[in-house]
């Protein structure tokens, strides 16, 4: 059994994010139905194995269309699906391999 596991799912449409479903340690999961028009799925994991380990922060991406419609909707509603995503192992590797380019602020 890990010290801590949990899950939290953001879902990108053409409008924006959308929280998905979320796994708290010792909660289970809250499940959200998946939005009908979703482009991209996030899946946000937060690993620990025990007391003594370092937390391990990775993201799992399933796309659901293709790159010139992510980027266009990244470009419109940011790049930042839930606080300090960039922290997670995969989701800038993620942004980088589609082209995404931040916005100049």
């Amino acid at each position: 059994m890990s010290a801590s596991d949990e899950v939290d799912e953001m879902h990108l449409t053409p409008n924006g994010w959308l929280q998905g479903s979320t796994k708290i340690d010792f909660s289970g999961w809250t499940h959200r139905d998946t939005p009908s028009d979703r482009l991209l799925t996030v899946s946000f994991r937060e690993y620990m194995s025990s007391g003594f380990s370092k937390m391990e922060l990775t993201a799992d991406e399933t796309k659901h269309a293709n790159d010139a419609e992510i980027l266009i909707a990244l470009d419109k509603h940011g790049a930042d699906p839930r606080p300090s995503a960039e922290r997670y192992y995969g989701w800038p590797e993620f942004l980088r391999k589609i082209g995404y380019k931040k916005a100049a602020a």
